[in-house]
């Protein structure tokens, strides 16, 4: 069989293999389902969440706070007299409303606002590194069921064509035509090519539980073509790609600006801090019956820690160290990106040569299978000729499946390092 027939009966095969009026699922709505169910996915989710609403603390630092307070009470008051008081059932009451400003903080307040958003950056990169990722983890699985139903499919034709091969070196045994050896040999491959059988669907039924465990759906009706995902033309644009959108590096930088602004905050503890207040208050029945008192206050608090015993200095000084083990994770990322794209693209470069020769070699095994054939047909080569020429087409063919299925994938992979999603 010819590699375009090959092609062509392996897609009729998974067309058929589809339920009727149930259109096919790609690689896509796959990737779209298993975000929508995925854990880890949503565990990085939620911490960037988590992120948003520290930066929706940190800037209501800026903000203006209204608090409202009081407090009622009663009892008994002896005042022996004092102001022509005696003993008195009293019911303090007492009611106040502060407006409170922000004015000045040394900077902590912009510090912290930077080192929340600088937060979020990070959680939002690692939220993209992680889909990037699962779309590569999905892509595999997918382009795994798919490889085993085309394994499948060989096999159960090399099981066929076995059965005819041992079906007429039976017929030839028996008419003298060929030894006792041939026909023993035709049996064996027979045996061979049902073991292979029984290793393709067990191969189909592990790939098709890891994508249920992976997308969170049955792999019924998979679009039978995955084209590879578009990558850079070269290493050296795929490099500067991942310097500039590297989830892993993207993180690693905001960290860095994170601890930056950890130590500007730890800085601001030794500087003064000012406030803006208003205060209105009313009292009742506090000191003695019917004392009563309204007011209304406005002023500027201030607030400057002189002395701390080094508890300013050691916060200081431990987001300073903080600073330096951000800068150190954010120079391994750089280095750790940059091994993983080199490495990458070599996977996505070796995967399209092995799969242009392994579609030579298909090629190339399944002509010199028809050869063989017609060869033994008329004598010219033994029985044993045509077995090994339907071996190597079969090897032929599972290499040209896996090296199509490793394109696929090592793009997906490649481009996770490159960008989130």
């Amino acid at each position: 069989m010819s590699p375009v027939r090959a092609v062509l009966v392996l897609t009729l095969l998974a067309a058929a293999a589809a339920p009727w009026g149930v259109s096919a699922m790609t690689l896509p709505e796959a990737i779209a389902l298993a975000r929508r169910a995925n854990p880890d996915l949503a565990q990085v989710q939620a911490q960037s969440d988590a992120a948003s609403a520290r930066l929706a603390q940190a800037r209501a630092g800026r903000l203006p706070s209204l608090t409202v307070s009081a407090e009622s009470a009663s009892g008994t008051t002896d005042l022996g007299g004092f102001f022509g008081f005696g003993q008195s059932d009293v019911s303090p009451r007492a009611a106040s409303l502060q407006l409170r400003q922000p004015l000045y903080s040394g900077g902590g307040v912009s510090a912290a606002i930077e080192q929340a958003g600088e937060g979020k950056a990070a959680a939002v990169a690692r939220v993209g590194g992680a889909a990037a990722m699962l779309s590569a983890e999905v892509a595999a699985a997918y382009v795994a069921v798919l490889s085993a139903q085309d394994m499948l499919a060989l096999s159960q034709a090399q099981v066929r064509q076995m059965d005819v091969i041992t079906d007429q070196a039976q017929l030839r045994f028996k008419g003298g035509e060929i030894a006792r050896t041939d026909l023993d040999q035709a049996r064996a491959r027979q045996a061979e090519s049902r073991a292979g059988l029984a290793r393709a669907e067990g191969r189909l039924a592990g790939s098709r539980a890891h994508f249920v465990s992976v997308v969170g759906a049955q792999p019924d009706g998979l679009e039978a073509v995955v084209a590879p995902a578009e990558t850079p033309a070269t290493l050296d644009e795929a490099v500067a790609t991942a310097s500039q959108s590297s989830p892993l590096l993207l993180a690693a930088q905001a960290g860095e600006r994170a601890a930056q602004a950890g130590v500007r905050y730890a800085r601001a503890e030794r500087l003064p801090s000012l406030a803006l207040t208003a205060t209105a208050s009313t009292v009742r029945d506090q000191f003695f019956p019917g004392y009563s008192a309204d007011g209304v206050t406005v002023g500027v608090q201030g607030r400057w820690t002189l002395f701390s015993g080094g508890a300013v200095s050691g916060r200081i000084d431990e987001a300073g160290a903080a600073l330096g083990g951000a800068q150190a994770r954010l120079d391994a990322a750089r280095v750790q990106v940059r091994e993983a794209v080199i490495g990458a693209w070599g996977d996505v470069v070796t995967a399209r040569a092995v799969m242009l020769a392994a579609a030579d070699q298909a090629g190339a095994a399944a002509s010199a299978l028809n050869s063989v054939r017609n060869e033994v047909r008329v004598g010219q080569k033994p029985v044993l000729a045509l077995l090994d020429a339907e071996r190597e087409a079969l090897a032929a063919q599972s290499a040209l499946v896996a090296a199509r299925g490793e394109a696929t994938v090592s793009s997906y992979r490649l481009n996770a390092l490159l960008h989130g999603q």
